[in-house]
């Protein structure tokens, strides 16, 4: 597996450049990247971004505002969240988010959070009674390749995740769920370990595994 990690912390560079990276791999090795972007919103794909986000509050919050390729919500983004990107030619898994998602679980159950695939395309943490989700993540396929990306949520500012982000009440509701807040945790508030120490530890776990395939 070749392994990158990005040291920018601009939304709109990384977007580009797993895109880039995307559109124009050619390998039968699998590529996965870590990234994590500033204060930014990532639109999905399809989403009309009037109806995702508070504009104004991001303008005056210097939170920027970038489309992605892939379908799914809008989700917010800051330096204590970690994105990661798979890319594979595996594209009999594509709509199969579990088998992308496995390492992750792995490296938190590892770490002693209990995690696990929730929904369709998210992780969750079980807190007694029901299971935050920590992880969304997104898929597309191209000339035989997947790509698989996906956020994890360390230690966000929930505050204004919640502020930024105006979803249809709808559609919470229709998922007995009453906010944003009481839908999303952080995974410091179960694993004792700083930004950085989670940082480099995650790095460092996906350096020594791939995917099985």
């Amino acid at each position: 597996m070749k392994t990158y990690k990005s040291n920018s912390t601009d939304a709109a560079f990384n977007i580009s450049f797993e895109e880039d990276i995307f559109e124009n791999y050619d390998s039968d090795e699998e590529f996965f990247m870590l990234w994590r972007n500033d204060k930014a919103v990532i639109v999905g794909f399809n989403q009309v971004i009037e109806n995702e986000v508070d504009l104004e509050f991001a303008k005056q919050h210097g939170i920027s505002v970038v489309r992605r390729k892939t379908g799914g919500g809008a989700v917010y983004h800051d330096l204590g969240n970690v994105n990661y990107t798979y890319i594979s030619k595996n594209v009999s898994e594509f709509g199969n988010f579990l088998v992308f998602a496995q390492p992750v679980i792995d490296f938190l159950r590892a770490h002693g959070v209990d995690a696990c695939h929730i929904g369709k395309n998210d992780i969750g943490i079980n807190d007694g009674t029901i299971y935050r989700k920590i992880s969304g993540n997104a898929q597309r396929i191209k000339d035989g390749y997947i790509l698989h990306h996906g956020t994890l949520m360390f230690d966000v500012d929930i505050e204004v995740l919640e502020k930024v982000l105006t979803p249809d009440p709808a559609k919470l509701t229709g998922k007995g769920i009453k906010s944003i807040r009481s839908r999303v945790c952080n995974i410091s508030e179960y694993l004792p370990m700083t930004r950085t120490e989670f940082w480099d530890d995650i790095c460092g776990y996906f350096k020594a595994c791939a995917i099985a395939t």
